[in-house]
């Protein structure tokens, strides 16, 4: 997986959900751009993708953000929380970008 050292990595402007969400999103694109999974009989996807996108019908910006990434069968019956059932996409660093301030 790729490291993260919540102290450190994390800009200090991120103080919401929505904030963390997309540099989350942005970030695990930009390092898992060649990744794909397959997620149906014949259908495969990058396993990160992230775009700011303009909608007209309400003249704003949007992150639509989408990732995909594997959980281990054990979550079935593990008993902790879901998220650390998650699995690895990757082990690329997070580039500088993403954690300077």
């Amino acid at each position: 997986m790729t490291a993260l050292n919540i102290a450190s990595q994390i800009p200090s402007q991120i103080d919401t959900l929505e904030k963390l969400a997309v540099w989350t999103g942005l970030a695990l694109a930009n390092i898992n751009a060649g990744i794909t999974a397959i997620e149906g009989v014949g259908y495969t996807e990058r396993v990160s993708q992230a775009g700011i996108f303009y909608v007209q019908a309400d003249s704003k910006y949007r992150a639509l953000i989408r990732n995909s990434i594997q959980m281990s069968p054990d979550y079935l019956a593990g008993g902790s929380k879901l998220w650390t059932y998650a699995q690895a996409l990757s082990s690329t660093a997070i580039p500088a970008i993403f954690t300077a301030n």
